[in-house]
C-alpha cells in the first residue's frame, strides 16, 4: 500500500512543487523587475478610451485600419458590448494612452485568457510601428509577457501623439476590454492572482488526495469518482484562468486553446458518472440509461472540440450545457427527497459550482460580457461546492459502513437475541476441543423448559421474549473471552474460556437457573422461566463439536426425566492421561 501511495503521489508532489516553485520565481522575477520602474501618473490601474472599428473579412492591415480610423469610421468602444466575432472577423481598436512627463513603462493587459489572438501595434519612435502578439493561437511561452492572459511590456514617451493600435480575433463573438497597469501596480496584481490560483490548486490537490484516503478508508469508490471529478474541473478552471497555459502547458498552444472547452464537458461527462453511483437505485434502471445517455452527449462534444474547435462546433454544445446542468439539479433534487440527509449537502454543493459555471456559459453564449465573475465564477462556485459535497459523501459513506457492520454482524449474531449464532458456536467449540488441557474451558448448555407452555399459553410473542430473557440470564454470566450463542436447535450456549473448574462451571449454572426464576419485565405477569442446564469440562473425549452438541443435549432430555428433579447436570472429564496436570478434586455428581 505505501508503495503504491509513493507511486501515485510522488510525481504530482513533484509537479506541484515545481508549479509554487515557478511562482515563487516569476514574482520575484516580476519584482526585481518593477523596484527600478518609477510610479506613472496614476496608481495601479487606469482605464483608456478607446474607439473600434470592425474587419469583417479580417484580411485588413494596420495600414487600412488606420485609415478607416482617420475616414471616421470608428465607434466609441464599450466593454461590455458583444463584438461579432468568428469566422475570421477582426475588431481593431485606436486607443490613446495617457501622457507622461519621462520615460516609463507599464503593462497593457486584455483581461480574458481564452483570446484567440491579440495584437498590439505601438508606434517605434522612427515613423514604424513595433507590433506584440499573444492569445491562444501562440504558445505562452512565446508570448511577450509570460502571464495568465496577454500582456504587453511597453514604454510611455513624453510628447507621444500616434495612437495605439489594438487587433482582436476569435473564435466567437465576446466582450473585449483592456487595461492599463503601471509596471509596479502590475507586479503587485500578478503577486496576489497567483497566490490565490496557486492556493486554489493546491486546495484541489488537497481535496484529491483526501477523495483517494476516503475510498480506500471507507471501502467506497464513490471518492474516486469525486476524485477524478475534482481533477477535471481543477483543470478545468486552470486552462479558463490561464495558469494552465502560463504553467502547465506553455509551449503547446494547440492545447491551450481546446483544453477551456474540452476540460469541462469532460467535467460535466463524469459528472454523469459520479451521480450515476450516487442516485441510482435498483429498480431505476431510466436513471442508469439517462445519466449515460448524457456522458455519450458530453463524450461526442469532447471530440467535436478536438476534432473541429470552437469555431465550428461551439453554439451547440453550449447550450446543451445549459441544459445538462437543469438535468442533473433536477436529478438531485429528486434524490435529495428521497435521502436528504446525504442529496442536500451534494444538490447544494452542485447548485453553487451550477451558479458558478452560468456565467462562463452565458458568456459563451454571447450573453453577458467579460467580466470578473465570467471569468472568475466556476472558481468561486467550486470553492463553495467542495466541502458541501465532501460532507455530503461523509453520511453517504458512513451509512453505508453502518450498513455493512450490520449485514457483517448478522453474519455472525442471532437476529432474535443478539448472541453469536451457530456459525460463531461452531468456530468456538473448534477452538476448545482442540485443546488437550485441563485448563481449557467449559461448556453450559441452557435449555427453557416452560418455552411450549409460555407459548400455548400466552402467544408467539411471549415466547421469543422468553428466550431473550434466557439470554439475558446466560450473557449477565459470561466474562471476557467467554462465548454466548445460540445453537440450531433454539437452546443457548455459554463457552467458558480460561481454567473453568467443575466447581466454578456448577457455580454459573446455578447462576443462571436463580436468573430465570427472578421476575422480569420482559415476560407476562407471575412468568419466570424454568431453565435446564447441562454442562460439560475440558477435555472431553470428543473433539467433534456437533458429537459434543448432541451429547449435552441428550443430557438435557435426561434432566427433564430426573427423579428429584435437578435442574442441572455436568459430565465427569474423563481420567487425566499420564504427564497431564488435573488440578481438580473428586466432584460429586450433580
Amino acid at each position: 500500500m505505501t508503495i503504491l501511495i509513493r507511486g501515485l503521489f510522488v510525481p504530482r508532489a513533484c509537479r506541484a512543487l515545481r508549479l509554487a516553485l515557478w511562482l515563487v520565481l516569476a514574482t520575484v522575477s516580476l519584482l526585481a523587475a518593477a523596484q527600478t520602474e518609477p510610479r506613472l501618473a496614476w496608481a495601479g490601474r487606469t482605464d483608456v478610451p478607446g474607439q473600434f472599428w470592425i474587419d469583417a473579412p479580417g484580411q485588413a492591415s494596420l495600414e487600412q485600419a488606420r485609415a478607416a480610423f482617420d475616414s471616421d469610421q470608428g465607434r466609441a468602444s464599450d466593454p461590455s458590448q458583444i463584438m461579432p466575432l468568428g469566422g475570421g472577423a477582426a475588431v481593431w481598436y485606436r486607443l490613446q494612452l495617457p501622457v507622461v512627463a519621462a520615460p516609463a513603462r507599464a503593462v497593457f493587459t486584455v483581461p480574458f485568457g481564452g483570446m484567440d489572438n491579440v495584437e498590439l501595434f505601438r508606434p517605434d519612435g522612427a515613423g514604424g510601428w513595433r507590433a506584440q502578439r499573444a492569445g491562444e493561437s501562440l504558445p505562452v511561452s512565446q508570448w511577450p509577457l509570460r502571464y495568465l492572459h496577454p500582456a504587453f511590456a511597453i514604454t510611455l514617451q513624453p510628447g507621444e501623439t500616434q495612437p495605439t493600435f489594438l487587433r482582436v480575433q476569435h473564435s466567437h463573438p465576446t466582450g473585449v476590454s483592456w487595461v492599463l497597469w503601471d509596471a509596479s501596480g502590475f507586479v503587485e496584481s500578478a503577486k496576489l492572482w497567483h497566490l490565490a490560483l496557486g492556493a486554489y490548486a493546491g486546495f484541489m490537490a488537497l481535496v484529491v488526495v483526501l477523495s483517494i484516503f476516503n475510498a480506500v478508508s471507507w471501502r467506497d469508490p464513490i471518492h474516486l469518482y469525486y476524485a477524478v471529478q475534482v481533477v477535471l474541473v481543477g483543470l478545468g478552471i486552470m486552462s479558463l484562468t490561464g495558469i494552465g497555459g502560463e504553467y502547465l502547458w506553455p509551449n503547446n498552444a494547440w492545447w491551450n486553446d481546446k483544453a477551456s472547452v474540452v476540460l469541462p464537458a469532460a467535467s460535466l461527462g463524469w459528472m454523469g458518472l459520479f451521480l450515476r453511483e450516487l442516485v441510482a437505485e435498483r429498480g431505476r434502471r431510466w436513471l442508469s440509461w439517462v445519466l449515460l445517455v448524457h456522458v455519450g452527449l458530453c463524450a461526442l462534444m469532447v471530440a467535436g472540440f478536438l476534432v473541429y474547435g470552437r469555431e465550428e462546433f461551439f453554439q451547440l454544445p453550449s447550450a446543451y450545457g445549459l441544459l445538462s446542468l437543469i438535468l442533473i439539479l433536477a436529478l438531485l433534487t429528486w434524490f435529495s427527497l428521497r435521502r436528504p440527509e446525504v442529496g442536500l449537502w451534494v444538490l447544494a454543493g452542485f447548485a453553487a459550482l451550477t451558479v458558478g459555471s452560468l456565467f462562463t456559459l452565458f458568456r459563451n453564449l454571447d450573453w453577458m460580457p467579460v467580466t470578473f465573475a465570467t471569468q472568475y465564477g466556476p472558481q468561486l462556485g467550486g470553492t463553495l461546492e467542495i466541502p458541501l459535497i465532501l460532507i455530503g459523501l461523509y453520511f453517504r459513506s458512513r451509512q453505508r459502513r453502518d450498513n455493512r457492520v450490520r449485514l457483517e454482524a448478522l453474519a455472525h449474531t442471532d437476529p432474535l437475541t443478539g448472541v453469536g449464532n451457530h456459525r460463531v458456536l461452531m468456530e468456538r467449540l473448534h477452538q476448545l476441543l482442540g485443546r488437550r488441557s485441563a485448563f481449557s474451558g467449559a461448556l453450559l448448555q441452557v435449555h427453557v423448559a416452560n418455552l411450549d407452555a409460555i407459548r400455548d399459553e400466552y402467544g408467539r410473542e411471549a415466547a421469543e421474549a422468553a428466550i431473550v430473557r434466557a439470554a439475558e440470564c446466560v450473557t449477565l454470566e459470561a466474562r471476557e473471552g467467554d462465548t454466548v450463542a445460540r445453537e440450531q436447535g433454539g437452546d443457548l450456549v455459554l463457552v467458558l474460556e480460561g481454567h473453568a473448574t467443575r466447581a466454578l462451571t456448577a457455580e454459573a449454572g446455578r447462576n443462571i437457573i436463580a436468573r430465570g426464576l427472578k421476575f422480569s419485565g420482559r415476560l407476562p405477569p407471575r412468568v419466570t422461566l424454568t431453565l435446564r442446564v447441562a454442562g460439560a469440562c475440558a477435555p472431553l473425549a470428543e473433539s467433534n463439536p456437533q458429537v459434543v452438541l448432541g451429547m449435552l443435549s441428550r443430557l438435557v432430555l435426561d434432566i427433564g426425566n430426573d427423579a428429584m428433579g435437578r435442574a442441572m447436570r455436568i459430565i465427569d472429564p474423563p481420567l487425566p492421561r499420564r504427564g497431564d496436570t488435573h488440578p481438580d478434586e473428586p466432584r460429586p455428581v450433580q
